[in-house]
């Protein structure tokens, strides 16, 4: 599904994914979230992209679900957006291919999901993370209740969720929220040379690396080792059959 909504280009072996909304501070629709969800599909087996970035036009990354659509619509019940996820984060978090966000601005409830989603987030000085959804009288929503403990731990994951403060870049990098900060007018560049530089990497390391990480979020120490034995095996193999020169 295409949809002037999200903008896709390439640049070398990046794939990029613009939320393009800005009207509406890209406000999520079920049109984009099903473009987004397809271009994930696209590149998950496709060996000419090596990483994506997801990023957004004009001053905000996003503001999450387009209320209009999600309470206004013909089938837009909550319960029905809950049933039928709208936020593509499942594919996101388990997409064989990094995944870089480049974090422009402000993010609320769904949008910093979105980004949470993803491997690696670069955050502009002016970017805020708020998981708001407590203040309008609603629980977690789209994996975020999954992956914000596991990122900043229970304590200040419980904090924000309660309390629905906005958390500003400097706050979010001690938090380990984003890997890093940069002056606003850098934030796409910074986060498409960190893209580069990963999908230059050999061909499977950098989904071997992803996939064993990502095992270890469920696992004990000794299904960590297990699925890390796993992949270094098939590793293994794979370079023993390079040619020698």
């Amino acid at each position: 599904m295409e949809t002037d909504h999200l903008v896709v280009t390439d640049h070398g072996r990046v794939r990029w994914l613009r939320l393009n909304r800005p009207e509406v501070r890209n406000a999520m629709t079920s049109a984009m979230a099903t473009a987004l969800r397809d271009q994930l599909e696209a590149t998950a087996t496709d060996d000419a992209v090596g990483a994506l970035v997801i990023c957004a036009t004009g001053p905000s990354f996003s503001s999450g679900v387009d209320r209009k659509e999600a309470f206004e619509g013909p089938d837009a019940t909550l319960t029905q957006k809950r049933d039928r996820p709208l936020w593509p984060v499942e594919e996101l978090v388990t997409h064989p291919k990094p995944v870089v966000c480049a974090l422009n601005g402000p993010a609320h409830g769904g949008g910093a999901t979105l980004a949470l989603a993803c491997d690696l987030r670069v955050a502009a000085q002016s970017a805020t993370l708020t998981f708001n959804l407590a203040r309008v009288g609603l629980s977690p929503e789209f994996g975020s209740s999954f992956l914000l403990w596991r990122q900043v731990g229970y304590g200040r994951a419980l904090d924000l969720m309660l309390t629905g403060r906005s958390v500003d870049a400097a706050e979010a990098l001690t938090m380990g929220l984003v890997n890093r900060v940069v002056d606003d007018t850098d934030v796409d560049a910074v986060a498409g040379g960190l893209a580069e530089e990963i999908a230059s990497l050999p061909a499977g390391a950098a989904a071997a690396t992803k996939s064993v990480l990502l095992a270890g979020l469920t696992a004990d120490l000794a299904g960590a080792r297990r699925s890390e034995l796993r992949t270094l095996g098939a590793q293994a193999k794979r370079l023993a059959a390079r040619p020698t020169t």
